[in-house]
């Protein structure tokens, strides 16, 4: 007995992938050679840079995380936040979005000027 479907018969093998190749010569493969970039250990040149883009960041969303826990922790602020929120007039509310985008406007420029610092200390060590 044989463990084969009768629905999907064997498929026949070609000539083409079974055939051996008669008129090439049978060289081994060889590997490439190494490529110096792999081949060079990968040891520490310095102490690592510190990355202020990302601690700044960091910092703004930890606050802005406090903040909106401190509000979610009692119900008197949540009401409070929302009468505020209300009280809006379109005006007020149009200068507290522009106040936000300018905020963040700053501190990208901000990070951005400590990225170009970051860069020319860099190069200054090279």
């Amino acid at each position: 007995m044989t463990d084969q479907d009768p629905q999907n018969p064997p498929q026949e093998a070609s000539t083409s992938e079974t055939a051996p190749l008669t008129g090439a010569p049978f060289t081994a493969p060889t590997p490439p050679p190494p490529s110096p970039v792999y081949t060079a250990p990968l040891t520490p040149t310095g102490e690592a840079p510190v990355r202020w883009g990302g601690v700044v960041w960091g910092l703004l969303l930890t606050l802005f995380a406090a903040a909106t826990l401190y509000v979610l922790a009692s119900w008197e602020r949540v009401r409070d936040v929302a009468d505020w929120l209300a009280s809006l007039t379109p005006g007020s509310a149009w200068a507290l979005g522009a106040a936000v985008i300018g905020l963040v406007i700053v501190v990208s420029a901000l990070l951005g000027g400590i990225r170009a610092s970051q860069r020319r200390r860099v190069r200054a060590r090279i």
